[in-house]
């Protein structure tokens, strides 16, 4: 049996909302017209319900349990169940990090880390000072107490110090959820909803949960197990002492390495050196504070010099100020060492290390520096190479260079203190442009058929990426998916306004991947910049693309009011091709309400716009959802004739990223109607097209769809070989909508074998 069919066969075990909806409305008598004007929900929403192909929203659950008065039963389902035990225990997430290298045990801590384990309630929580080690100490420990995990382990950082603000408990959740087998739509929009979901899932689970860098009780409090046997593992430089005392956490407070565990850390950078000057070594460590990054820092400094006696470093140290890291400001030792690295760099160098503390974090591209630095990318790669070599930045593969959350911290700390705020600000513009174009650029690449209005925004002298082939264009987009997501949010709280058109440059690109669980907090943010620059445009395009996520959330209803008002902004600006846009995001959002009259003449009157602004892609972008609607209604000659007409334009224009969308609609249409060969035809065409524009994720996708419909006809050999290909070829991407892709792939294997 196939997990589609397995799903199936569960989901008939249990009743369902829209079972009892159903159910409840026969017994009160009610047509779905009566109850819509008693709830306020729409008949097709209602009707959707029914059939369990969307999930509501408490509120809306809520609603219609009043209409119905079924005293709270409809409100209770609001919550989705869990999936059936056989299927969850297939969900087994591995997320933890890679273990620290060089790590040195502590072997007293790991005595009472032991300890706590054989004790604990639920909660385990490390705290202490900066710089003291605790990620690596709980990422090391984690791995080995892993396998007493049966179930798994969740692992994120919440960036409670971070220089970006904490990470949203709701959105961490999301992505927890999808890790353990539930689908978007299942997903309650609420922090409350999720929470309880999150719960469910667990309850009778034992999973271990690492929540690094928490920043206070609050946040950590939604994302704890409510089940006694699984293990959430916290490590926070804040005392949680609510997790203490309204969670039985059991506490461990992380101090300085001992003289000997020192010793052992700086000769493992250091070496056999070390040996000879043990007096040496001991003022170091001292001077350091003995925090194991601190120690780390000081002795990959001395090492770049290795005939220079230890003695020398030591004395410099000692000329400073002391170091004591339980005086008033617990990151003292941290920022001494960073200071010494820091002082003796050349004032130019000093410039650019306070302008990297600028950058949203993640991954630093040379061009990204040049724009900060406002210099040719040639002289920022000697700068960033500078920094490098006293280990204020470490080098990545394909010359990309990272720093140290606490490093990214101090240089963003001397920027503000040292650095006017105009300074800093024009530093973030530059970026910003930097990515406008490189995005846009990309863009044109890859969708060369959707005409561009050009963005009217000031231009700087600034050397940008440039690409050849389409897939390095996808490449790019897939390596800085996340940071363009953190320049966007960071850029607003600078309040430099023109992030709001990131997401636009870039906007066929976030449909395609719809990994709205990273982007929609940032989609809001660029909203929030577009209102407030009057880039009315921006405004237009975030609205639509709020309405897009929306639909592939199951919330229709809320994206035809985006889509709305986004059609006024056209209007008003004269954007045919927009309008049209607006009227096709109308015709998705009525198919996913069942209203397919509504529905199609939307995506009719979007045909008809575009033509008269000249707008091939927009017309066989319409073409293609009338299509969908038309097939909807049993219409599939003509749904057929449709989208084979979309691919036939599509390639005629050379937009390959689209025609291979278009073949795989041709696909699900064909499978739809049980005609499976020509389905695996249709997915074979746009397998050919992905491969040929390098676009892995997609490739993905279909060797899993073809691995489904494999199976369906019986073919278990070639539906295992699908199914393999798209879990390899999804390995080590961490985003979200493809590991949840990844996971539904191997339960695949899992079941087939």
């Amino acid at each position: 049996m196939n997990r589609r069919q397995q799903t199936a066969h569960i989901q008939t075990n249990t009743q369902t909302f829209g079972q009892l909806l159903r159910t409840l409305r026969k017994q009160r008598q009610k047509s779905l017209s009566e109850l819509s004007t008693d709830s306020n929900v729409s008949k097709g929403y209602l009707g959707n319900l029914e059939q369990d192909r969307s999930v509501p929203s408490p509120e809306i659950a809520i609603a219609i349990d009043d209409a119905l008065h079924a005293d709270g039963r409809l409100a209770e389902l609001a919550v989705p169940k869990p999936r059936s035990r056989t299927t969850r225990d297939r969900v087994r997430p591995a997320q933890l990090p890679v273990a620290v290298r060089g790590f040195v045990p502590r072997r007293d801590l790991l005595d009472e880390a032991e300890a706590a384990l054989a004790v604990h309630e639920g909660v385990i929580a490390l705290d202490g000072p900066a710089g003291v080690g605790k990620t690596a100490f709980a990422v090391n420990w984690a791995h080995s107490i892993a396998e007493r995990f049966p179930d798994g382990v969740l692992f994120t950082d919440l960036r409670g110090y971070a220089a970006d603000p904490p990470e949203d408990p709701a959105v961490v959740l999301g992505g927890f959820l999808r890790s353990l087998g539930a689908t978007p739509s299942e997903i309650p929009s609420d922090l409350a909803g999720r929470a309880a979901l999150y719960r469910t899932l667990l309850e009778g689970t034992r999973m271990l949960v690492v929540l690094d860098n928490a920043v206070d009780d609050e946040q950590v409090r939604p994302l704890l197990p409510g089940s006694a046997p699984s293990l959430a593992l916290i490590t926070s430089r804040n005392r949680l002492s609510g997790a203490v005392v309204h969670e039985g956490a059991v506490r461990i407070t992380l101090r300085p390495m001992t003289a000997d565990e020192s010793h052992q850390l700086l000769r493992s950078v250091i070496g056999r050196r070390i040996d000879a000057e043990p007096s040496a070594a001991q003022v170091i460590a001292d001077r350091a504070g003995r925090l194991p990054l601190a120690l780390r820092i000081a002795a990959e400094r001395a090492s770049l010099w290795p005939n220079t006696p230890l003695h020398a470093l030591a004395d410099e140290l000692t000329r400073r100020q002391p170091l004591d890291v339980f005086a008033v400001d617990d990151t003292l030792a941290v920022r001494t060492v960073l200071s010494y690295s820091h002082d003796a760099l050349p004032d130019k160098m000093s410039n650019t290390f306070r302008l990297l503390g600028l950058h949203p974090g993640g991954p630093i591209r040379i061009e990204a520096a040049a724009a900060l630095i406002d210099q040719p990318p040639s002289q920022a790669q000697g700068h960033l190479s500078a920094l490098a070599s006293v280990h204020l930045l470490e080098q990545t593969a394909e010359d990309r260079f990272v720093m140290h959350d606490l490093v990214h911290s101090y240089a963003l700390e001397l920027a503000l203190e040292h650095d006017p705020q105009d300074h800093n600000i024009a530093a973030l513009e530059r970026l910003v442009d930097s990515y406008l174009r490189t995005g846009a650029a990309a863009t044109r690449l890859l969708w060369p058929s959707r005409p561009r209005r050009p963005i009217d925004l000031p231009r700087h002298n600034l050397t940008t990426l440039t690409f050849h082939r389409p897939a390095d264009a996808i490449r790019w987009f897939e390596d800085e998916l996340q940071l363009l997501v953190r320049l966007v949010r960071h850029g607003a709280r600078w309040n430099v306004t023109t992030v709001a058109y990131l997401p636009v440059v870039i906007n066929e690109m976030l449909f395609h991947r719809r990994a709205w669980s990273w982007w929609v907090p940032a989609l809001r943010d660029a909203l929030a910049m577009a209102r407030q620059g009057r880039h009315r445009d921006a405004e237009a395009w975030m609205l639509e693309t709020l309405g897009d996520a929306g639909i592939d959330e199951g919330r229709a209803t809320t994206s035809i009011m985006l889509y709305q008002e986004a059609m006024e902004i056209r209007a008003e600006l004269g954007d045919r091709s927009g309008i049209a846009a607006g009227h096709v995001g109308l015709g998705r959002a009525y198919c996913q309400l069942e209203d397919y009259d509504n529905a199609i003449t939307h995506c009719q009157t979007a045909r008809q716009i575009s033509i008269e602004a000249d707008d091939r892609w927009e017309h066989a972008v319409a073409t293609a959802h009338l299509a969908m609607a038309r097939a909807a209604q049993g219409a599939n000659e003509e749904a057929f004739a449709l989208l084979t007409t979309v691919r036939k334009t599509l390639e005629d224009d050379e937009d390959f990223m689209s025609s291979g969308c278009a073949s795989t609609l041709l696909a699900g249409l064909a499978e739809s109607i049980g005609e499976y060969g020509l389905a695996l035809q249709h997915l074979d065409d746009a397998l050919q097209t992905f491969r040929q524009v390098g676009d892995i994720w997609s490739q993905a996708h279909i060797h899993s769809r073809i691995g489904d419909v494999q199976a369906d006809c019986g073919n278990q050999q070639a539906a295992h070989r699908a199914w393999t290909a798209a879990a390899e070829l999804l390995t080590g991407n961490i985003e979200p909508t493809a590991t949840q892709l990844r996971l539904q792939v191997i339960n695949s294997l899992k079941e087939d074998h």
